[in-house]
């Protein structure tokens, strides 16, 4: 009696103890949670999907970007089985089968449940010195429709960063399943780049070039120095912000290893930048180049306006997808906060208010031109300094 009272209490300890050594977090991103249980040998992954898509694939990758990041992606199959394979790519491609992985990932059937709403796939892999783990994710819709690991597959539609904590106790562990925790995630070094993207091409884009719009707009009437308040604002302020933020751009794309120009906001922003430059040579010409015996205002002049405005909204659009769409989208830290967006719309509608306003000097304007054009003609004694002008159309 006493020998068996013994080793009820000695397995009673060793329980204690395989208890206190197990540690466990949970972190959610948009459509898929990742479990992980760890012991002193061997971590337990569960990838769950929320129900919000339905399942085609899901993977994980150690690291914080998908580029040479060791990866697990797996999927179900028709004939009840699951596949469960170890990638990796070198940019942000499909990746391909890694033979000898560094550590070789074990399918869990019995923690894997393929049906349901909320179905989940579960593996083992040996356990390493990360406590704190910093992991991708990726969710596919689309089944490969093979069971072979090296099976195309479709992209994701949602992936992004987590932070697991493997320091937490079971009993501790919250099960965060709301909403993704790669907000609380420090930046990486390619997503740094982007917010500086960000912050150049919208002030270049929304501030500098309005306020050279503007500027021209209520000025001109009054003073002959509002070209040069002109220039400065749109080529001098503005020019240095978009190059020193498309640049950021680029080598963002090039650090996070992914694709150029392989997605809309990619695409526009090269084709804004390019009717920039267009913009910037058209005044010059307009301002350098006159024909000495026009009668009236140039058409160049009139495209030059509407071109510039046309500019302006076409940044507005681009700004708008770049933090509503692609920021998301790259990083998959989710939404800006509705402060952003708030602050947004209230810029779209001052500008457009203001400039309207400005209209309102058009027809002085228009007065002040004909003025200079009967002058240059000797169809009048008018000087031009009389009205407060000086032509520099």
């Amino acid at each position: 009696m006493l020998r068996l009272s013994l080793i009820l209490l000695l397995a009673s300890s060793c329980n204690v103890a395989t208890a206190a050594e197990t540690t466990s977090d949970q972190q959610c991103g948009t459509t898929m949670c990742i479990t992980a249980n760890a012991n002193s040998t061997t971590v337990e992954y569960i990838l769950t999907s929320r129900g919000k898509r339905t399942l085609g694939w899901m993977g994980m990758g150690f690291g914080s970007q998908m580029a040479n990041t060791p990866m697990v992606i797996m999927w179900s199959n028709s004939d009840g089985t699951i596949t469960l394979s170890q990638r990796q790519a070198q940019r942000e491609v499909m990746p391909t089968v890694v033979e000898n992985p560094p550590r070789v990932a074990t399918l869990n059937d019995s923690l894997s449940i393929t049906s349901g709403s909320t179905p989940q796939l579960a593996y083992t892999i040996p356990a390493n010195s990360d406590q704190k783990q910093s992991v991708i994710y990726a969710f596919g819709t689309q089944n490969p429709g093979s069971s072979a690991k090296d099976a195309t597959l479709a992209e994701h539609v949602d992936y992004g960063v987590l932070l697991l904590d493997l320091t937490k106790s079971s009993s501790t562990s919250n099960g965060s399943t709301g909403g993704t925790s790669s907000s609380g995630t420090p930046l990486l070094s390619y997503q740094r780049m982007i917010v500086a993207h960000a912050t150049f091409c919208t002030v270049g884009f929304l501030l500098f070039l309005p306020a050279g719009a503007l500027l021209a707009r209520y000025s001109r009437t009054f003073t002959s120095m509002w070209f040069k308040g002109h220039w400065i604002a749109q080529f001098a302020l503005a020019g240095p912000s978009i190059f020193i933020g498309v640049a950021l751009g680029i080598q963002s794309v090039t650090e996070a290893g992914a694709t150029h120009l392989n997605d809309s906001h990619k695409k526009y922003g090269l084709a804004i930048f390019v009717l920039y430059l267009l913009q910037c040579g058209v005044g010059a010409i307009i301002h350098w180049v006159k024909a000495s015996d026009r009668t009236r205002r140039p058409l160049q002049n009139y495209f030059h306006a509407i071109f510039g405005l046309l500019i302006i909204a076409l940044a507005y659009y681009q700004v708008h997808s770049g933090y509503k769409v692609e920021w998301p989208k790259v990083t998959g830290r989710g939404e800006l906060s509705k402060g952003v967006n708030v602050f947004f719309f209230v810029w779209l509608a001052v500008l457009p208010v203001a400039y309207l306003v400005g209209l309102s000097f058009l027809p002085k304007q228009l007065r002040q031109e004909r003025t200079s054009v009967l002058s240059r003609r000797g169809d009048g004694d008018l000087k031009l300094d009389q009205m407060g002008y000086k032509d520099r159309q």
